[in-house]
């Protein structure tokens, strides 16, 4: 039996473990395009990054316990890979109540990278419509999906970055 992903979904207002098919993207399907801006208001369109970067879509929201427990790994994996060609980006999936706790969330974790938010659910829509918590999507530079977690377990991180690694081109770390 496999180990259980430790993640968190918000269905109306509630916190609910992830169900299976959560996920609204396949492996091997093209990466729906979407344009928002971060938090710090900086335009920021997918379709930019298509065909030029390896992309990490990371799903997160303020109250999501493992979502902390992945960011230190996401700011490493980060930081080690921008210059080969890495684009990360957290988007946060806090409603109404939440969304104004993003911009200090962002800065209390020291995310070196951009964090939107989607407060509409447009672009969970396309990626993430069951609203699974923390949710990865690794895009390859050619704009497929290649890689999709759930969840966030210690040690998952080490899946995450041989998922990056391969889509940059690169062996394994």
């Amino acid at each position: 039996m496999g180990a259980l992903a430790l993640g968190c979904a918000r269905q109306e207002g509630r916190i609910t473990a992830p169900t299976s098919g959560g996920v609204g993207v396949a492996q091997g399907a093209a990466a729906p395009e979407f344009s928002t801006k971060d938090i710090e208001g900086n335009e920021i369109q997918l379709s930019k990054h298509l065909g030029k970067d390896v992309i990490l879509l990371n799903f997160c929201a303020t109250w999501c316990e493992p979502c902390l427990l992945e960011f230190p790994h996401l700011r490493r994996m980060y930081d080690a890979n921008k210059g080969k060609g890495l684009f990360m980006m957290a988007i946060s999936m806090d409603g109404p109540e939440t969304i104004a706790n993003v911009p200090g969330f962002a800065r209390r974790n020291q995310l070196n990278f951009p964090m939107a938010t989607d407060d509409d659910s447009r672009i969970a829509a396309l990626y993430n419509p069951k609203k699974a918590a923390p949710l990865s999507i690794v895009i390859d530079k050619a704009g497929k999906i290649v890689a999709v977690h759930e969840g966030f377990n210690v040690g998952d991180e080490d899946l995450i970055a041989k998922d990056i690694a391969k889509a940059l081109g690169g062996a394994a770390p």
